[in-house]
């Protein structure tokens, strides 16, 4: 029997694991719609035509039916004179006469045949477009790389750049209008600029009989966190991160309140999301966080609500009210092509932090990545540094590599000017911190290679805003350095950028100019416009091993070379001369920089560092960095104010003028002792105090009782023995104790009154004192001390009238009773 259940029981798990094998195999054996084969429809290394004579082929160049006879054969892929050994370019195309305004566009056709043409639901391009394309199949559009939105200008340059085209660039198209038989694919090429050195060309065309590979559900894990400024920066913070699948835009933030978060109770904001490029995946998230306390910390995460699908908790920080002195870390062009090389950047700003550990923020200025249309890149940035973006804010520009389609604002989300032009190749924008103003601007957004009209109107008028509301620093940050000292300072672009915004620069005020782009160390002299300032003409202090300018006026620029990989040699200082570029200091160091800053009302210092972040890990968590060069300029604004307040004190002194010379004398001493030294008229305010304390000695104020302490009474005298008291009478008329005198009392003086004899009141003791005549004056003096108390002699008397009149009253009523009811 024990052997029989024993069967059974076995019977029974066998069935069960049966069940369960059967249940489950389908979802073994599914085969992933990324696993099956695709169709090659065109191969790489296929023989394409090329139009390469620098003009336009014409409207129809991309349809099927256009005639291409004409055009050229080669094998690809296609290009000229690459910069990368690694890339294999099977023909060589023309870029014409000049090699300094080479051909703008190449256009390439190729025709290929499709069977069964409906079967195919998606199709994948791989690209190699060196550097911006527009892809067309049978006529119509089906794909733009690093190419701006609206009506394409086949016979101008993109202005975009991408990395070498040694790889080919992953690119799902989606479903393709394909045709049964021949189909014609057509490709534009586009250079970035007249001197860009290559142009390479090469495609690969895949289509797949299954649908696109849906995105599991569980993917909403937030990654690549930045937190950026967006508006006032003391109650509104942004923040941008990306998922793989479409997923809530919520943002949860509460005070910091002890060392772990507590979300309960936390606000929650729900932003907007979007679909990023093909190219890079995914959704991009954007929130702000609005009506913040200033000076504030706060734990926040970002993530989907709904789903309960978080980020780790991270801090931010609103500015202070009124902030007077801060710093930050100011860095440039961390691009990378490898997650080692991002990883140098963050050793960068780890090491920037440690040094100036108050930082407030990093104010980056472009190309952030080297492929933007990469997610390996954009995941290496933030994958490398994702604790420092996620704890600190970033105020970034946007770089030339950093332009494509949407990319940077998909990365950043900034507070950009509503009527702004070409959001698709970056933002610009401005904020407010301490007695400083940034205006960030975007040197992507050209017309004629200079900046935009309308991004240029906005840069007047906020300018001009921020002075009229009191910033005492103006400072503008951009990519494209308009004064460097490498490869790019002759660039057409950049000349003419210089033409446009230098004169603009000094017309408003500009101070500080931070740049890009150089990948070279340069600090300019103090610039006029487009002229240098005399050194000799400007004053100097020393602070903090420093040495300031004082009050030099005009514009000083900047390039701090390089967080990342690439280093550019300065050209020869008779072409820095000839192109009106004046260093002030320039190198080439081949080490990652970085520069802490700091402003104050009055003063702006910067110290900028190299750093071996190339170095092996465990070496340069150790290494030192060493300070490279450094540069203040010195306001005397407030000891100009001060003068004038001394100015205007009166010439002669009088005692009514104490409160303005001590007011004077409160400016003065509001000044640290460097400022102090420019008010040229200290002497004065010396004087005029010296008078006025002359003027106060000399002049001695009646004494006043202290309103606050009351006027003790007079102590009473001893009691004395009993007195025929005197009574007041006129100086000739005598008294005698038998006939006293009717005296005068004061009041009606056509009234006399004449009182009764004055008794003596008995004191405490039973002894008996002089009744006195108290004035009205001596009545009002006192009213409020302890003479106006009943003493324990008219308390007794008091109360013994009290309980006779009491008795009287009673007495009186039982006889009106017994009168009544004649009891």
């Amino acid at each position: 029997m024990k052997k029989w259940k024993s069967g059974f029981i076995c019977l029974l798990v066998a069935v069960i694991l049966v069940q369960i094998g059967v249940t489950y195999a389908p979802f073994q054996n599914v085969v992933k719609a990324e696993d099956v084969a695709g169709d090659t429809l065109v191969a790489k290394e296929s023989d394409w035509k090329y139009w390469d004579q620098g003009t336009y082929p014409g409207e129809t160049w991309k349809d099927a039916a256009f005639d291409d006879k004409a055009w050229k054969s080669g094998k690809g892929a296609l290009g000229y004179n690459p910069k990368n050994a690694e890339i294999k370019i099977n023909t060589t195309i023309s870029y014409g006469a000049d090699a300094d305004k080479k051909y703008p566009v190449y256009f390439f056709r190729k025709t290929f045949d499709v069977k069964d043409a409906a079967k195919y639901l998606r199709t994948n391009l791989a690209l190699k477009a060196d550097d911006s394309a527009v892809v067309y199949v049978n006529g119509k559009e089906v794909k733009r790389v690093r190419l701006a939105d609206g009506t394409i200008n086949f016979a101008d340059y993109s202005g975009q750049q991408s990395a070498d085209a040694v790889e080919y660039e992953g690119i799902k198209l989606g479903a393709v209008p394909f045709k049964e038989g021949a189909n014609t694919i057509a490709v534009a090429v586009f250079q970035q600029k007249g001197s860009s050195s290559d142009v390479t060309f090469d495609a690969e065309l895949t289509g797949f009989v299954t649908p696109d590979v849906v995105v599991p559900d569980e993917n909403y894990t937030p990654s690549k966190i930045a937190v950026t400024f967006f508006g006032n920066t003391q109650t509104q913070k942004g923040f941008t991160w990306h998922t793989k699948s479409d997923a809530g835009s919520d943002l949860q933030y509460v005070k910091v309140a002890g060392a772990t978060p507590n979300f309960t109770g936390a606000q929650t904001v729900t932003g907007k999301s979007e679909a990023n490029d093909a190219a890079i995946g995914g959704y991009s998230h954007q929130v702000a966080a609005k009506y913040l306390d200033s000076g504030s910390a706060y734990w926040y995460r970002v993530g989907d609500k709904t789903r309960d699908r978080w980020s780790e908790p991270a801090k931010f920080m609103t500015q202070k009210r009124d902030t007077k002195a801060f710093d930050f870390l100011y860095v440039t062009d961390s691009q990378g092509s490898s997650e080692e090389e991002y990883s140098w950047t963050d050793a960068t700003l780890n090491k920037g932090f440690s040094m100036y550990p108050k930082s407030e923020f990093i104010l980056q200025t472009g190309d952030l990545v080297n492929t933007s249309s990469s997610p390996a890149e954009w995941g290496w940035l933030f994958g490398t540094s994702q604790n420092l973006l996620s704890n600190t804010t970033i105020a970034a520009a946007t770089g030339n590599h950093d332009a494509f389609n949407n990319s940077f604002r998909q990365h950043f989300y900034y507070d950009h000017p509503a009527n702004a032009n070409n959001l698709n190749k970056g933002v610009y924008y401005s904020f407010d911190y301490g007695p400083a103003h940034f205006m960030m601007l975007n040197t992507n957004d050209q017309d004629s290679r200079a900046l935009d009209p309308t991004q240029l109107a906005w840069l007047k008028e906020d300018a001009k805003k921020a002075r009229a509301d009191g910033a005492k620093w103006l400072v503008v940050a951009f990519h494209k350095g308009i004064y460097t000292v490498a490869s790019h300072m002759t660039d057409t672009e950049i000349v003419t950028l210089r033409d446009q915004l230098a004169p603009v620069f000094d017309e408003l005020g500009i101070d500080v100019v931070l740049q890009g782009h150089d990948h070279s160390y340069f600090r300019s002299q103090q610039m006029d416009g487009k002229t240098p300032i005399a050194t000799d003409t400007i004053g100097k202090e020393q602070e903090d091993g420093v040495s300031l300018d004082v009050d030099p006026g005009g514009q000083s620029y900047y390039v701090i070379n390089t967080s990342g990989y690439k280093f550019y040699q300065p050209q020869s200082e008779s072409k820095m001369a000839a192109s009106g570029v004046y260093p002030a200091k320039y190198a080439q160091p081949m080490l990652q920089m970085f520069a802490g800053v700091s402003f104050t009302e009055d003063r702006f210092m910067y110290k900028a560092y190299t750093y071996d972040a190339k170095a092996a890990s465990t070496a340069r968590a150790t290494a030192d960095a060493n300070l490279f060069d450094s540069y203040g300029i010195l306001k005397t604004d407030r000891a100009k104010a001060v003068t004038s307040e001394i100015e205007a004190l009166p010439s002669k002194v009088a005692l009514t003028d104490e409160a303005v010379i001590l007011a004077a004398k409160a400016s003065f001493d509001n000044l640290d002792g460097t400022l102090q030294k420019y008010v040229t008229n200290s002497a004065v305010l010396t004087a005029k105090l010296a008078d006025l304390d002359k003027l106060k000695e000399e002049v001695t104020p009646p004494e006043t009782p202290d309103p606050e302490t009351p006027t003790e009474p007079e102590t009473p005298k001893d009691p004395v023995p009993p007195v025929t008291p005197e009574v007041p009478t006129q100086p000739e008329t005598p008294t005698t104790p038998e006939e006293p005198v009717t005296p005068e009392v004061p009041g009606n003086p056509d009234t006399q009154t004449t009182p009764d004899a004055v008794q003596p009141l008995p004191d405490q003791d039973g002894a008996t004192t002089p009744e006195t005549l108290v004035t009205s004056a001596e009545t009002s003096s006192s009213e409020d001390s302890d003479d106006n108390l009943p003493t324990t002699g008219d308390t007794d008397t008091m109360w013994a009238l009290v309980v006779l009149g009491i008795s009287f009253l009673i007495f009186g009523t039982a006889l009106l009773w017994r009168r009544k009811y004649k009891l």
